[in-house]
């Protein structure tokens, strides 16, 4: 997935003027790399050692209602995090396949989902919350719009003015 962004970034000018197209193939590889590390970051243990735990919240911002923002907004910068992590994904995905939105929030949510249970079957000292998986929605539904509007825009000014 780095080799992946420093080539994209190095041939951003090339691929921006045209001369350049970054290929399906690429783009698919780049996404799955994205779930990759997205799988593996979160399915980290919290902490080594000592008695394996779950945790599961189904209560939606049960932390943050009942506890408030969190020490240095930690509550706020996860869904943040969470957010932002998947509006690449979104972003990736809608770039490598072209599905629908909804198709993109469908897959990613259930990605989302899996990552969760994971935590909670795994037992590896993380909080299996279901906070996380609205914020992964709302993340990808973020990327995939962000990108369907960056491209529809961009068809719109390719689109040569019809004679009268």
């Amino acid at each position: 997935m780095l080799i992946a962004g420093v080539l994209a970034i190095s041939n951003r000018k090339r691929i921006k003027t045209g001369q350049t197209q970054l290929s399906k193939l690429f783009l698919l590889w780049i996404f799955l790399g994205w779930v990759l590390g997205t799988g593996l970051i979160t399915l980290m243990p919290a902490a080594f050692g000592g008695e394996p735990k779950s945790t599961l919240s189904l209560v939606p911002f049960k932390e943050l209602i009942s506890n408030g923002p969190g020490i240095g907004y930690s509550v706020i910068k996860e869904g943040i995090a969470n957010i932002l992590l998947f509006a690449v994904g979104g972003a990736l995905y809608m770039l490598a396949l072209k599905p629908s939105v909804g198709r993109i929030v469908l897959h990613l949510g259930f990605f989302a989902v899996v990552v969760e249970a994971g935590q909670f079957a795994l037992g590896i000292d993380r909080i299996s919350s279901v906070d996380d998986v609205i914020w992964a929605i709302l993340g990808a539904a973020i990327g995939a719009f962000t990108l369907r509007g960056l491209a529809k825009r961009k068809m719109r000014n390719r689109t040569p003015p019809v004679a009268s």
